[in-house]
Parts: structure tokens; C-alpha cells; sequence
């Protein structure tokens, strides 16, 4: 627990700790990364991390998973996927990438994710990132 008693998975908290990790330091309160694995089928895991939250949207034969992290995660419209009860704290998503991945039979191309932010000179630590998710 951290003060006020947030848990270390609390989405500004996580966040900002993510952008002090990698050493990014954006221009404006309100930034965001916004980082989509696809595969042609329609499959797609989209991470989304904003100053205030962090999340991901997971959509898999017809059917998504959508979950938020501000204060607790939860479920933002549906859960098809049933994730919420496997959402870790942001440092842990790659750990559910893989075990998504592992479960669908998936294999998404962390060369080729889509990647889009506001934070000056962020693609390059940002790519790094995802890569070793």
C-alpha cells in the first residue's frame, strides 16, 4: 500500500511511474500513448496509458474485453474475456499479453504495433517497451 492507502496499481500512480522509468517527460498534463497489437482477423490487444489512467481494450472472435485502472480496475462496457480478475498492475501487462496470447493461441507482432503519443521524442523508449512485452 501507498499512502492514503492507493494500491501501487492505481492509474496515475502507474503511470507516472511508467514515464519515470523510462525517463520521458511529456510537454503536457494531459498526454497519452496509445499502442495496438492487430492481426488480420480483427483480433487486437490496445493498451491506452493517460496521465490520469491506464487501461485496455482486448477484441477476440466477436467478442471484447475492456478494462480501465483509475483508482481499482474495472470494467468499462464489457468483459467478455473475463480479464478483470487477471488485470496486474501496469508494470505486469506484458505478463497478460502473453498469457492472451497463450490462452487465444495468438501471437501478436510487438515489431509491427501501431503507436501513437504525444510525448516529445517518446517512440523510441516507448518501442523499447514493447518490445519486451
Amino acid at each position: 500500500m501507498t499512502p492514503s492507502g492507493m494500491h501501487t496499481n492505481t492509474g496515475p500512480l502507474a503511470t507516472s511511474a511508467w514515464l519515470v522509468e523510462r525517463n520521458l517527460f511529456p510537454d503536457e498534463p494531459r498526454w497519452f500513448v496509445e499502442i495496438v497489437f492487430a492481426i488480420r482477423d480483427g483480433t487486437r490487444f490496445h493498451i491506452e496509458l493517460f496521465a490520469e489512467e491506464w487501461g485496455y481494450v482486448f477484441t477476440h472472435d466477436g467478442r471484447t474485453s475492456w478494462i480501465r485502472v483509475t483508482d481499482v480496475p474495472f470494467v468499462h462496457g464489457s468483459d467478455a474475456h473475463k480479464l478483470l480478475h487477471l488485470t496486474p498492475p501496469l508494470k505486469g501487462v506484458g505478463k497478460l499479453l502473453r498469457h492472451i496470447e497463450q490462452q487465444h493461441g495468438l501471437a501478436f507482432s510487438r515489431e509491427h504495433a501501431t503507436l501513437r503519443t504525444n510525448i516529445p521524442d517518446g517512440e523510441r523508449a516507448v518501442r523499447a517497451w514493447i518490445a519486451a512485452l
